[in-house]
């Protein structure tokens, strides 16, 4: 233990020498009238100690202590709890015996280690129930939460059991680079090829529109049933549309069945695809599956305007061609139209520009909304002039590399959760460099992080040239890096794609002038709660959230389920937890003053069957891990020999830890302590001795 303070330690004499002329000055008339009592000695001392105290105090002194903190060596185990564990076969072992063979390991490392247990699934949970129930696995969720938390403490080895068989996140390979203590695997599941027929894929445009004929494409893999056939049935609801006869060729038959369907009725519509069962087929899960199709009776136009070809012009494009909410044309500025009447947005991509100036004065008086994609061949003087809501001063055409930042405030549409962590992580683009300025009314979507430092500085965001006309500014060039970094990360390009519709969406729709707004999903998985919001205006169209807002959820046996939404800052939300796989409706009511609102809707709860769809357990993959990383592949009949295996490693090893800890002095409650009694005995002894006198 050490007493130390950030100033010298001539400072500890001053304040000695300051309590010393304190307690003479104090009583120095006692002193002078030649008085010299014990009493008058003690309180003399008794000052001097209290002043002496104080006065040190004010130098924030702090303690430093010295604490040995020994660690036993930490296993931290994951088990896979997805539904391909059971829906494999012997499910009974792993509900009862399995659980009871980890228990007896976790013992057995308890001697010498600390255990950390985890499940993997859906998301990464702390113990494990054995229950088998969730709907995807992420093995690198739990290798990177290793990683983060693990990284600097006595992490002695991993234990992975699993099947091998992952469909979240990225590939478990490479997700355990970044481990630099051994992995052991516990090889579950069955590597053999069953008998099975699966419907692979359903291939559909997600939206429509009324009038339209559209393809559904059925991807139907049938595993050794060579000469097996089964009857493929395209439903809706209880009317059967088509049946069609599907013949297996070979062991491994793969065959691609085509339907044209009429979108008929506006709405969301719900379709189902059934193969008919086999026999001697385990795995009946993924011989169904359901989707559904948006048919809508208006489509927003947008013009792409470029004045040189540009992978950012090529990213938006593919974007936008994903969902048939849009009509989507490429202009060059060469051919620029003489009016944009007919068009609900128009996206401007580096335009104004330095290289051909071009007349956007049609644009500014048209009704349509704007999009600008600012980058270095933007003009920013001429864009500057246009008063789009954003104004970038700089001296120089200098440019930095900014990523983005989520606003958690944005309130113009919603970002999914899953997707913001993403965003995080995208690559940064090339922004302006210079003094941002703009509206206090604008609203930020991204901020701009430069470095490790996030700004106030807008990368994306939206603002308004007049009640009707929206306008959308991204300031920064290469956003096709989303595109490929989304792609790279998860194998598609929805999160990107998702947020490039949200945004035309949003600038290209006229505002909804309803007093009373539901915002929920229409389709949600069954490992998804149902999360809804709205949003209730007074006749100024100000957002108000005083009055109470109910809403009834109706199942499609008839059962009804009540809520009351919780109120947020300015409007609503709900979180009215997990539903059964069916289709609902709800109906939500308010009143503001004296009149009444009303909104109806419908959802519907899909069944997850990612798991039921691959159950061949991938044991390769498992010893890769295991092989790479100082570790073995063990088989789950092997699992006793397994703490004996860990504990004699040499390298697994108790670890003594010295931590310096700072205390500050001043809140000592013991020092406070002997001060306030060294000022009562004084006090007290000064009362005595008046008295007496």
């Amino acid at each position: 233990m050490e007493l130390v303070t950030e100033y010298p330690s001539g400072f500890m004499l001053l304040c000695l020498l300051l309590g010393g002329i304190y307690s003479f000055f104090l009583y120095y008339r006692d002193l002078k009238r030649g008085s010299k009592s014990a009493p008058l000695w003690i309180m003399m001392v008794l000052r001097f100690l209290s002043v002496s105290l104080i006065s040190f105090l004010i130098l924030s002194p702090l303690i430093r202590q010295s604490d040995k903190l020994i660690e036993k060596p930490i296993v931290i185990i994951g088990i896979d709890n997805s539904r391909s564990i059971i829906l494999a076969g012997d499910s009974d072992y792993y509900r009862a015996a399995f659980p009871t063979q980890l228990n007896k390991l976790a013992e057995a490392l308890n001697k010498k280690c600390e255990v950390k247990i985890y499940s993997l699934g859906d998301n990464l949970k702390h113990g494990f129930n054995a229950s088998y129930t969730d709907a995807f696995t992420d093995i690198s969720a739990f290798f990177n939460e290793v990683t983060t938390r693990y990284s600097n403490r006595n992490a002695a080895a991993i234990i992975l059991a699993s099947d091998g068989i992952y469909n979240k996140g990225s590939d478990p390979y490479y997700a355990a680079q970044k481990l630099s203590f051994p992995v052991y695997t516990i090889a579950l599941g069955d590597t053999s090829l069953k008998k099975d027929i699966i419907i692979r894929q359903i291939i559909v445009n997600k939206s429509v529109y009324t009038g339209d004929k559209f393809p559904v494409e059925v991807v139907v893999e049938m595993n050794k049933c060579s000469g097996s056939g089964s009857k493929l049935t395209l439903s809706q609801g209880n009317r059967v549309i088509e049946t069609r006869d599907v013949r297996a060729t070979s062991n491994n038959s793969v065959q691609k069945i085509s339907f044209q369907l009429d979108a008929k009725e506006k709405g969301m519509i719900k379709y189902s695809i059934r193969l008919s069962e086999l026999d001697s087929e385990i795995n009946v899960q993924n011989n169904s599956m359901d989707f559904l199709v948006e048919v809508s009776d208006t489509r927003q136009k947008i013009a792409l305007i470029f004045d040189a070809p540009h992978p950012d012009v090529t990213a938006m494009l593919k974007a936008l061609e994903g969902s048939s909410h849009f009509e989507t044309n490429l202009i060059r500025t060469d051919s620029l139209p003489k009016t944009f009447a007919t068009y609900d947005l128009v996206i401007l991509n580096q335009l104004p520009s330095v290289l051909n100036p071009t007349d956007l004065t049609p644009l500014l008086t048209s009704r349509a909304s704007l999009l600008f994609l600012i980058g270095s061949q933007t003009d920013m003087n001429a864009f500057n002039n246009l008063k789009a809501g954003l104004m970038i001063n700089s001296n120089k055409n200098a440019f930095l590399e900014s990523q983005p930042t989520i606003n958690e405030d944005f309130s113009l549409f919603s970002i999914p959760k899953k997707d913001a962590a993403l965003f995080a992580e995208f690559p940064p683009l090339l922004s302006p460099f210079g003094q941002y300025q703009y509206s206090p009314l604008t609203e930020i979507l991204f901020y701009q992080k430069i470095g490790t430092v996030v700004s106030s500085i807008p990368l994306i965001m939206f603002t308004r040239a007049s009640s009707d006309k929206k306008i959308g500014i991204i300031a920064g060039e290469n956003i096709w890096r989303w595109r490929m970094y989304n792609h790279n990360q998860q194998s598609n390009h929805e999160a990107f794609d998702l947020l490039i519709n949200k945004m035309a969406q949003y600038l290209s729709t006229r505002d909804d002038k309803t007093f009373f707004r539901i915002h929920a999903k229409s389709k949600i998985s069954e490992n998804e709660p149902v999360e809804i919001e709205a949003e209730v205006f007074n006749a100024t169209y100000e957002m108000i959230n005083d009055p109470d807002v109910s809403l009834t959820i109706t199942d499609d046996a008839g059962k009804s389920y009540p809520f009351l939404l919780s109120k947020t800052l300015k409007s609503y939300y709900l979180n009215a937890g997990f539903f059964p796989v069916g289709d609902y409706s709800y109906t939500a009511t308010t009143k503001v003053g004296s009149t009444p609102y009303q909104k109806k809707g419908k959802f519907f709860i899909e069944k997850v069957s990612v798991e039921g769809s691959n159950l061949m357990a991938d044991h390769q993959l498992l010893f890769r891990i295991a092989s790479t990383h100082d570790g073995k592949m063990i088989s789950r009949d092997s699992v006793h020999v397994l703490a004996d295996e860990i504990i004699s490693r040499q390298d697994i090893r108790t670890v003594s830890i010295s931590q310096n800890r700072m205390t500050d002095l001043i809140g000592n409650p013991w020092l406070f302590a002997i001060i306030l009694f060294l000022i009562t005995a004084e006090w007290m002894m000064r009362k005595s001795q008046i008295s007496f006198q």
